[in-house]
């Protein structure tokens, strides 16, 4: 594990690996940088340098409430990556990773080679999803972390995951025992407030994957099918029995599909 501040004071920690094409992995909300485990030691081993930051206020980055917005995360990683030497990456992002992944293409395309869109979305939330997230909020206010954490870790896999593969939702719930109560609301607000990216869609110009998950429910189902007809360059595949972690509860099939991507990058 690494970290290196910001020119604004903040920190980002991060594991940083290999060498060859680079790959920047950004997890989901509630998680941290150990939520791609499976990818790191698979890419890493076949000669990608892989990085994976924790977003700021999860995992070791600080938190600064704040600046805790979508678009203000994605001009953080841009100076990460300028930090770090980094002059191309395919940047890949699972749920609010993604939205971070579309407002850095905005920022700053000249830094990606690739993008990879995971159980994510380029739309703003519909007011029904904006009260959801709120009321999640106001669980957490109310009735504390545990709560939260213990009731919304399974909602986020397939049934298929809950069932036979359990571990994955203990690794869920570990890794949001990490994030404050705080953290965790501003991030929610967070999401609540970005921005349409459905105008961005149609400026990417490098390749483009996206994977969703068959039961995921908290992407509306035709916002992957809405990403593939936005990007010109876009393949789609669907990760079946996985929910809103495809990335942890079917590795090996999100693997294939990343690998056969990057092998034309």
């Amino acid at each position: 594990m690494a970290e290196i501040t910001l020119s604004d004071g903040r920190t980002i920690s991060y594991h940083d690996s290999g060498s060859g094409k680079t790959l920047l992995l950004l997890h989901s909300f509630g998680h941290n940088k150990n939520l791609w485990y499976p990818q790191l030691t698979h890419f890493q081993a076949l000669g990608y340098r892989v990085i994976a930051p924790d977003m700021p206020g999860h995992g070791y980055s600080s938190f600064h409430p704040e600046s805790h917005t979508v678009d203000l995360i994605a001009q953080s990683y841009i100076e990460f990556l300028e930090k770090i030497n980094v002059e191309k990456a395919v940047v890949a992002g699972i749920s609010i990773g993604g939205y971070i992944a579309l407002r850095m293409w905005a920022r700053g395309s000249h830094l990606m080679s690739g993008l990879v869109m995971m159980c994510s979305k380029a739309e703003a939330d519909t007011d029904e999803i904006k009260e959801r997230r709120r009321a999640q909020i106001e669980n957490i206010e109310k009735n504390g972390l545990e709560a939260f954490v213990e009731l919304t870790g399974p909602k986020r896999v397939a049934p298929k995951t809950v069932e036979a593969k359990p571990w994955v939702v203990d690794w869920i719930k570990m890794m949001n025992y990490t994030v404050s109560a705080e953290a965790n609301a501003k991030t929610l607000e967070a999401m609540a407030i970005k921005e349409d990216d459905t105008h961005t869609l149609e400026t990417i110009d490098v390749p483009a994957l996206i994977l969703s998950g068959s039961n995921d429910i908290f992407i509306p189902s035709d916002s992957p099918y809405n990403m593939e007809k936005g990007i010109k360059n876009a393949v789609h595949h669907v990760i079946e029995d996985t929910g809103h972690v495809a990335s942890l509860e079917n590795p090996i099939s999100v693997n294939a599909h990343l690998e056969e991507f990057l092998k034309n990058i």
